[in-house]
């Protein structure tokens, strides 16, 4: 019985940045020469990259689960966190498969046995409070994993492939310091580490135990139905009708599960579209808005649209296909160059006092070398109101490729614009 319960069910990322052998081997693994100066330059990048997340981490507490582990050896990063033991799954499966009676008896008060009721809310409530942290944790990872792979095709490197999988851990307590090692006897780290070597490209992979638990929140669940999309270019026909034959739209497929065997069991994972998944860390802090518990201000076009397409989802469509919605969802930049808890401002109050400081410290760095006078008289030219003759942009122009944009470069963009704002909702198009 004292194994048993030194044994945990956890989870572990691996992050390894793409090609770095390879770009080693062809320096001749000396770092003095010009292509060893570059592979230096990516362990950098990953380090200013973490620096971020402990960051923010530090910044945004209640956005992290509250414990998990980070380990990094050279070019590879590994993340492991235990879930709670109420998740763990019986002997001899490797998935969670629902809460034992043993759980139950301990968990749930007599008194909430009384009727069907009772005890759904508070089995509901259990495994809320137990999903939670991995839910946080699969949207941390997937704006880590955004962050350095937008950093590595800045500069024109490979790319960062990571694997998110589940596994058993024996907690150990190491000899040399008498603390716990998270990372020694976790098979979770073996699991990730061993599936990555079949899968391929800078991308997102998580194990489908994963998913199951992430989707008890039905909110949850919606993003990783946005994440299923994936985007390429079209492939050019010359039977098609194009208006413009050098102008191709992305396509959105969605792959199917990969099925790998470790340890001689059966796994199977899914490739999935990190940018919709970053926003997981924000469903428990505005869960109280999404279950109508708090009324949301959505006076902010772009984050009205994030709030309802978190809130409504995506289904298929009464023939059983699925068309990818235009989302900013898609566009790939909540990532740790935008600060996490700016959304959860905007549907409080309508503004952000995070953009507004950001703007004031901005606004000291390029003119805090003025006198008190100086500085009030740039301040007041901003503000001036100046009248522009300028011809509008439809807003039906550019509706294909605004989702593209950000919220300061959207909140920009509509100054230019005709048209009307709504048509920016978000829209669940297989309903239609």
């Amino acid at each position: 019985m004292e194994e048993q319960q030194n044994v945990k069910y956890c989870v572990c990322a691996m992050l390894d940045l793409l090609g770095f052998s390879s770009h080693l081997e062809i320096s001749a693994y000396d770092l003095r020469t010009s292509i060893g100066i570059q592979a230096v330059k990516r362990l950098q990048h990953l380090e200013d990259v973490l620096h971020s997340l402990n960051t923010e981490r530090e910044k945004r507490p209640e956005y992290y689960p509250n414990n998990f582990h980070l380990q990094r050896i050279n070019d590879a990063v590994f993340i492991t966190m235990d879930l709670d033991d109420v998740l763990i799954p019986s002997i001899g499966s490797t998935a969670f498969n629902g809460l034992s009676t043993n759980v139950l008896k301990k968990k749930i008060d007599e008194t909430e046995l009384d009727s069907l009721q009772k005890y759904e809310s508070a089995r509901n409530s259990i495994m809320q409070e137990s999903c939670e942290p991995l839910i946080k944790f699969t949207g941390f990872i997937a704006r880590l994993h955004m962050s350095i792979n937008k950093i590595e095709a800045e500069h024109f490197f490979p790319g960062a492939k990571t694997v998110i999988s589940t596994g058993f851990r024996r907690s150990f307590l190491s000899k040399l310091n008498n603390k716990e090692d998270y990372f020694s006897a976790n098979f979770s780290l073996s699991n990730a580490y061993l599936a990555e070597k079949s899968l391929s490209g800078p991308n997102l992979y998580v194990d489908t135990s994963i998913l199951q638990l992430v989707s008890f929140n039905q909110y949850a669940n919606h993003l990783l139905k946005f994440g299923h999309f994936q985007f390429k270019r079209e492939s050019f026909d010359c039977f098609g009708k194009y208006n413009d034959v050098f102008f191709l739209s992305n396509e959105a497929t969605i792959p199917g599960p990969i099925e790998i065997k470790l340890f001689r069991k059966d796994y199977q994972f899914r490739i999935l579209n990190p940018s919709p998944l970053a926003y997981l860390q924000n469903i428990p802090k505005i869960q109280s808005y999404l279950i109508n518990e708090v009324i949301p201000d959505l006076s902010n076009i772009y984050y009205k649209h994030i709030y309802n397409a978190i809130k409504l989802g995506i289904n298929k469509n009464k023939n059983g296909a699925l068309i990818a919605p235009k989302s900013f969802v898609f566009n790939g930049k909540n990532d740790f160059g935008n600060d996490i808890g700016i959304f959860y401002e905007f549907l409080s109050t309508g503004k952000s006092e995070t953009l507004e400081e950001l703007a004031e410290k901005k606004f000291e760095e390029e003119y805090g070398h003025l006198t008190a006078e100086g500085r009030a008289k740039v301040k007041a030219l901003w503000e001036r109101v100046v009248e522009i003759d300028f011809e509008p942009i439809a807003l039906s122009e550019v509706l294909n490729g605004i989702f593209d944009l950000d919220e300061r470069q959207f909140d920009s963009f509509l100054l230019v614009l005709e048209g009307d704002l709504e048509l920016l909702d978000y829209k669940n198009e297989n309903l239609e």
